[in-house]
C-alpha cells in the first residue's frame, strides 16, 4: 500500500489540517483527516502532533488490513512546515 499525506494551516494560523489517503497504486481505499491546534509560536509541537496522527492512521490501517506501506507522498506545504523543525539548513541549500 502507499500513502499520501497532506496539511496546511488554517483558521488564520489557529488550525492545522491534515490528511492522509492510502492506495494500492490503482485505487484509493481509504481516508482520514484531523484538524488540530496549531501555534506558530511552538512548530516543535505542532510536528509531534502531526507525526502522531499520520502514524495513528497508518497503523490502524496497516493492522486492521494487514498490509505494509512501501512509501508515502507528503505535500511541500506539510514538508515545509516539517522541515524547518527537523532537518537543520546548511549553507547554500
Amino acid at each position: 500500500m502507499w500513502a499520501a499525506i497532506a496539511g496546511t494551516v488554517i483558521n488564520n494560523n489557529t488550525e492545522y489540517e491534515i490528511a492522509v489517503s492510502v492506495h494500492d497504486s490503482v485505487y484509493s481505499t481509504d481516508f482520514a483527516s484531523a484538524t488540530i491546534p496549531y501555534n506558530p509560536n511552538h512548530p516543535d509541537k505542532n510536528a509531534k502532533e502531526v507525526e502522531q496522527f499520520v502514524l495513528q492512521t497508518l497503523r490502524k490501517f496497516s493492522i486492521e488490513h494487514l498490509c505494509k506501506f512501501l512509501g508515502a507522498g507528503v505535500t511541500t506545504s506539510l514538508l515545509k512546515e516539517v522541515i524547518i523543525i527537523h532537518i537543520p539548513m546548511r549553507s547554500g541549500i
